[in-house]
């Protein structure tokens, strides 16, 4: 079977800039973006309380699951003097309000959470780098971020201008952006194809007669288009 997993680097994340009282709160919010300064962050989930309900015809002692303690956030980073998502945590812990916390994975998955902070702490040491830490107290259950479409905005080729001989092969290569667009497929055609095949799916090119052909490549997202200009020869 072939492994799930999700990639961390990449994960982007938010810290709100005022008081909030919903993980993901709608209207005009201003997200304040914290990853570039994150090393770490991790999520427990609050223990449950036991509750015994071992009766005389138990054979073992019996518990059934209570309420559970507040999950906790801890977020591990370089201390950075100008980053406001920092600021905006060090005022909650001041202030004792609440923050909303967005974090959203490479594949656009994710999860949001309301929570205040307990707790935060710097270091510096003989690493040269100092490093910050906050604790949150997470308030409710986390609300779940479902991942949308990346549209395509552009299209280029790997090459634009080739000079072959008849019998020569290639292969074009379309670059899409942004990188995490979600269709990243498209169709190649030549304008001569007695000139220069080219396979409509792989971009695999061949030179087959002398003369002149543009192969475009033309997005399935968006119709976005990238063109290579070829120049065939007989072969010497």
């Amino acid at each position: 079977m072939t492994s799930v997993y999700e990639k961390t680097q990449g994960t982007k994340i938010y810290v709100s800039a005022g008081v909030t009282t919903q993980p993901l709160p709608t209207g005009s919010v201003v997200w304040l973006s914290a990853a570039c300064a994150t090393k770490e962050i991790s999520f427990t989930g609050g223990q449950k309380a036991d509750i015994d309900v071992t009766t005389l015809c138990s054979v073992e002692q019996e518990m059934t699951n209570g309420l559970p303690a507040p999950s906790e956030m801890t977020i591990s980073r370089n201390w950075s003097p100008d980053e406001e998502a920092q600021y905006s945590l060090y005022e909650a812990y001041e202030t004792d309000t609440m923050r909303s916390i967005k974090v959203v994975f490479p594949s656009g998955n994710g999860y949001a959470y309301l929570a205040e902070v307990r707790q935060n702490s710097w270091s510096a040491g003989t690493s040269g780098v100092v490093s910050a830490s906050f604790t949150l107290r997470i308030k409710g259950k986390p609300v779940r971020i479902a991942a949308t479409d990346v549209p395509v905005t552009s299209v280029t080729l790997n090459k634009s201008n080739v000079a072959i001989e008849v019998g020569d092969t290639g292969v074009l290569i379309p670059t899409f952006l942004p990188a995490n667009a979600t269709n990243k497929t498209g169709t190649f055609i030549s304008s001569a194809p007695a000139i220069v095949s080219v396979d409509p799916v792989t971009g695999q090119y061949e030179g087959l007669d002398d003369g002149a052909a543009i192969v475009t490549f033309t997005a399935a997202d968006g119709g976005f288009t990238a063109t290579c200009n070829f120049t065939v020869t007989e072969a010497a």
